[in-house]
This record gives C-alpha cells, structure tokens and sequence, in this order.
C-alpha cells in the first residue's frame, strides 16, 4: 500500500511537471469500471458522470465531484425532501404550542389548579343541568299522563296535549344533549391535564427545546418506513423511539410525531431522526438517516450500514 502511494506521487509529480502553465494545478483523478485509478487534467466524456476528484499540485484533494444520481436516487430524493418539509411543519407547529404552554404555566401544580378550576366550572353547569332536567321530565309525565287519561276514556287526544308532549320530549332530549357535552368537556378537561403535564415535563428535562433541521448536513439515501392503522400506531412509535436509543443515539428532542438525535458532526456520526404521519385512518413512522457534510460523512452515509439499520428497523412492524 505504501508502495503504491509513493508510485502515485511519483506519477502525479511527473505529470504536474509537463503541465503546461495553462494546465498547471488542474487534474483530476478517477476509477473506471474495472477498479482502474486514472489521472488527467481532463476527464473524458465517458466518465464525466461517475465520481472524479480534484487534486492541487500536492496532490491532495480539494474538491470531489460525486457521480450523477440515478432515477431511483432521484425519486428517493424527493421523498426525504417531501418527508423534510413535513418535519419543519410539525416541528413549527409543535414549538408555537410549546412555547405557549411555557408562558401559561410555571409548574405542573398550574396546570392542575387550572385544570381543577375548569372542571369545577363544568360540573357546576351539569348540576345546573341535571336540575333542568328532573323538572322537564316531570313536565313530559304530566302531559304523558293526560293523554293517558283521554284514551282510557276512549277520547281522541287533543292536538294541544299531543304538542304539548311533543314539546316537552324536546327540550328534554335537548337538555340530555347538554349534560352529554359537558360530561365529554370533563373528559377532555382531564385529557388536556395529563398532556399538558406530560409535556411540560418533557420540555423541562429536554436539552434541546428550540430545534433546527439540517443544520449542515446530508441525507442517507435509504429511508425506513413503518406502516400502521391509525389507531394501533402509538404502540409501534414507542418501540420505534426504543429503537433509536438502542443505536447510541443522543435523543434532544421529542414530541407525540416527531423525535430528533443530536446533529452529526463528525465524518463517523449519523443523526436519526422519526417522524409519524397519521392521515384517513392509517398511520407511517419514517425513519431517516444525516450525516455530517463532509467528505467522510458522505462516506458514511454511502455505508452499508444504514441499509442494515433500515432492515432492523422495518422488523419492528412483525
């Protein structure tokens, strides 16, 4: 190997030595589709799509052309950049809601008094409600009992009585509808509660509460993808996160659709990152891989194992 590198230069010195001054400092180097290694101060048309390098007159690198796309990396492409527009909208939304809560509440006890206030509020109209209730019954029964009467007698029912009746049954089933909807405020009084809570306890231990997206990086072109029905994907989001965190992953944010590792600095590094899209009753958690932009985090996310990871990950849906 080290043979080889001295035989390179020593090539690399013989032809920057010929160079004319107008080609001086222009070559560039790359490998046919026999593994042949090929130096020039031009690349022939037929590798002018492949992968080339271009080398000063050390001989380092200074700039790497990557080879063209394929149609399949160019679809694939289009995805993760679909998939990026979908996370910086969740994430925009999920921030605004974040930081409206952080300006509500000081702690987890506000939560609860307001919370308590709200559904000592509606249970105060429920009982309003229920009284409402007990006195339009008895209205409905009395006018029931009158028609009751007119048939025993054989007599037809008057129109009035029949109204009557027809009236209260009304505004009976009406004030059954509203005691209903103030029950299912309760129930989402209490839901919103163990959220807010929740949340706010997230946002207190998160190291990250004000993410970016792509904050210098570049896109794996593999993508993992979990198909779910609607109702059954929080189970599959839980082993997804569980996941993540089994890769040595550093997790600094997350939120009920969106979770983000710690941005890839090193050319070794990769970021995950899962996002859960839920629309017309079914459900997709994607997983999707960034690396460091730079010569190595492309050789990392060239690597194959982010297809391994992809595989592993798909298996979580058995």
């Amino acid at each position: 190997m080290i043979i080889k590198n001295i035989l390179i230069l020593l090539l690399l010195s013989l032809i920057f030595a010929l160079s004319t001054p107008v080609t001086a400092g222009k070559l560039y180097r790359w490998v046919d589709e026999n593994g042949k290694v090929s130096f020039s101060d031009k690349v022939p048309p037929k590798y002018s799509r492949s992968k080339r390098s271009q080398l000063n007159e050390s001989g380092r690198v200074i700039e790497v052309k990557d080879a063209a796309k394929t149609p399949e990396q160019i679809k694939l492409l289009k995805e993760i950049n679909t998939l990026y527009n979908v996370q910086q909208k969740l994430l925009d939304q999920q921030l605004a809601r974040d930081s409206a809560l952080l300006k509500t509440f000081q702690s987890t006890a506000d939560i609860d008094a307001l919370a308590k206030s709200k559904f000592e509020m509606v249970e105060s109209h429920i009982a309003i409600a229920s009284g409402q209730s007990e006195t339009l019954k008895k209205q409905l029964l009395l006018h029931q009992k009158v028609a009751a009467e007119f048939e025993r007698k054989g007599k037809k029912i008057p129109q009035k009585t029949l109204n009557n009746i027809q009236s209260s049954q009304i505004q009976f089933d009406k004030n059954q509808g509203e005691i209903a909807a103030f029950e299912r405020q309760k129930s989402a009084i209490s839901e919103q509660r163990i959220k807010d809570n929740k949340r706010f306890n997230t946002l207190s231990t998160q190291s990250n509460k004000n993410p970016t997206l792509k904050q210098d990086t570049i896109p794996s072109l593999v993508l993992g993808r979990l198909d779910c029905p609607e109702t059954a994907c929080d189970i599959l989001w839980e082993k997804a996160q569980v996941f993540i965190s089994q890769q040595g992953q550093s997790i600094i944010y997350t939120s009920d659709n969106l979770v983000l590792s710690k941005t890839p600095k090193l050319g070794k590094d990769r970021g995950l990152s899962l996002t859960k899209i839920t629309q017309g009753g079914a459900g997709h958690i994607m997983l999707d891989i960034r690396c460091a932009d730079s010569a190595a985090g492309k050789a990392t996310c060239k690597g194959d194992k982010n297809k391994q990871l992809v595989t592993k990950f798909q298996q979580l849906s058995r």
